[in-house]
Parts: C-alpha cells; sequence; structure tokens
C-alpha cells in the first residue's frame, strides 16, 4: 500500500530540487577564468641557437582576431595580433622590426578592479614595440609596468618574463640558455603572496609545459612548439590547448610562436580559430621585403591597447 508523503515534507523537496537545479545551472554556465599560456626558450635549448616564444591565447568565443602590420608615425614597425569584441580592440601578441617580440597572459588571480593603478599609466604593449628593440630595453623600464600582469618578451638572444603585481611590483626573470613559462598566477617568491585563488588550469598548463620543456637536451625547433601548442593531455578545460568543455567556456582561439634565429628573420607561425570561421594558419618570414611593403587596410595605430585584456 502506498503512503502519502506529508504536505510539509513534500514542500522541503521541491525547496531543495529548486535549490538543487539553481546551483547545476550557475556551474554549467560560469565562465572559466581568463587564460592563456606563454613559453619560451633561447640560446642552447633552441636549435641553431636564437630564441622561441609562444603563446596560446585562451578566451571565450566572443572575439575575432586578425593580424595587422602596424607603421605609427613614431617608433618602430611592428606586427600584431589584434581582438576585437563589443568592449574594443586590444593588441594581444606582436613583433617589430628590430625581432622584440611581446606577448601577455591575464593575471586572473587578481580581481579585475584590482589590477590597475589609478595614479600611474602602464606602459603598453604596443609602446614597447615602438621604442624598443631589445629584452635589456624592456627589463629597464620596469618601473613603467603598472597593471597587474605577465609578459613574455623576447629578441635575438634573451627571452624575459614579467610578472606584474598590483601597485606596481614588477620582477623579471631572464635567461639566454635556458626555457621560461607563464600562465595564471604568480610566480615569483615576492608575488606569490598575492596567489590566494589559483585556479586548477592555470596550474595545470604551467605544469604540463613545463614537464614538455624539460624533455629535448638538444634543442627545441618551431615545429616542437607547435607540437607543444596543440597538446590536450588535461581534458577540454586545463590542457594548453583548451577545446571548451561547453558552448560559452573559454578555449584556445590562437596560437602566436615567434622562431628567433641569432642571425636573420624572424618566422611566424600564428593559428586563428575565430567563432564560426574556419582555422587559419600561416608562416610568414618577417625578411626587410614584408617590412618595407606597403600595409592593406591598417586601423591598428588607433586601435585600444587595453581591451580585451588577454
Amino acid at each position: 500500500m502506498d503512503r502519502e508523503t506529508p504536505a510539509f515534507k513534500k514542500q522541503f523537496m521541491v525547496k531543495i530540487a529548486v535549490l538543487l537545479g539553481f546551483f547545476a545551472l550557475s556551474f554549467s554556465f560560469a565562465p572559466a577564468a581568463s587564460a592563456c599560456t606563454l613559453w619560451g626558450a633561447a640560446g642552447e635549448k633552441t636549435e641553431g641557437g636564437g630564441t622561441l616564444i609562444a603563446k596560446n591565447r585562451d578566451w571565450t568565443p566572443t572575439q575575432v582576431q586578425d593580424v595587422r602590420r602596424v607603421v605609427p608615425k613614431e617608433g618602430f614597425r611592428y606586427l600584431g595580433l589584434f581582438a576585437t569584441d563589443e568592449e574594443g580592440t586590444g593588441l594581444k601578441a606582436g613583433v617589430n622590426e628590430h625581432g622584440l617580440v611581446v606577448v601577455t597572459a591575464t593575471a586572473s588571480v587578481v580581481p579585475g578592479e584590482k589590477r590597475g593603478n589609478p595614479d600611474r599609466k602602464s606602459i603598453s604593449s604596443a609602446e614597447i614595440l615602438k621604442t624598443c628593440s631589445t629584452v635589456e630595453e624592456v627589463v629597464a623600464l620596469l618601473d613603467r609596468f603598472t597593471h597587474a600582469s605577465y609578459y613574455l618578451v623576447a629578441d635575438h638572444a634573451k627571452l624575459a618574463v614579467i610578472e606584474v603585481g598590483p601597485g606596481g611590483k614588477a620582477t623579471a626573470r631572464i635567461t639566454e640558455n635556458g626555457t621560461l613559462a607563464q600562465t595564471n598566477h604568480y610566480l615569483n617568491e615576492q608575488l606569490r603572496i598575492l596567489n590566494k585563488k589559483v585556479s586548477k588550469s592555470s596550474r595545470a598548463r604551467y605544469d604540463r609545459i613545463r614537464e614538455l620543456l624539460s624533455k629535448d637536451p638538444d634543442g627545441f625547433s618551431l615545429d616542437d612548439f607547435v607540437a607543444f601548442s596543440e597538446d590536450k593531455n588535461a581534458g577540454p578545460d586545463n590542457s594548453i590547448c583548451r577545446t571548451g568543455s561547453n558552448p560559452t567556456r573559454s578555449r584556445t582561439l590562437a596560437t602566436w610562436i615567434i622562431e628567433n634565429p641569432a642571425s636573420g628573420a624572424p618566422l611566424l607561425y600564428l593559428k586563428v580559430a575565430n567563432p564560426n570561421e574556419p582555422e587559419r594558419t600561416i608562416r610568414l618570414s618577417l625578411d626587410e621585403s614584408f617590412w618595407r611593403g606597403k600595409p592593406r587596410g591598417d586601423k591598428a595605430a588607433g586601435a585600444s591597447e587595453e581591451k580585451p585584456t588577454a
């Protein structure tokens, strides 16, 4: 014989079901933390010397990216990867005519509203590319870095990670014969106190890229870095190459790799996966003829450098 459930118990069960449904929806649609993976190698860690520098750019599939060559009124010419959404257009990676490369990643362990310094405007990636030709020149400007973020910069001989904390506390790690990597949490001992909440993805991607960078004693090639950029060993949300576990989650939208030989022209490898478009891949020699050519449809000189942020 069936027993009737008391009315108060039915109401309680309905409330629990509603709450569980709410939390399930919250977790399924919660956006992943801003994420990018940066890595590089220099000197004996590359085939033939020079440097290799790479960025996997991860973001929600809400932005359109394109590559533009910029000829500013003052300063060095540069090639940049730009991303555009309803908030504006921002420079995400770049290389200038002297072979200086700059890529960035978000300091997602710091709340967005606390990353900037209202009293001092931070130097931008575009300004670095227009005014600097070597890693040493960039590091000499550490006091100009005031926005909490991470930068990986390279020239033909050196590689540096610059970690910037809120308020402008900036540190640099430099190598001429080694490898460097950065994801979305602080590694510098003085700045690790800021790692209040490090995402599983940031730790997993950092550990994985460090593992990959430890495996080739003979020096890495551009193709090695391309293979690293496609690594999916930790699933859709925590791998170096992210595909996103649902349609709204962050995924890898672009891969930017520069092979910067000790002598000769840099080589760009770029893969772009804009939403609802076929994936595009190019390899481009950045020789003198490239820089002398006339830019086509260039609107980048007046573009915002600050948004989107990663």
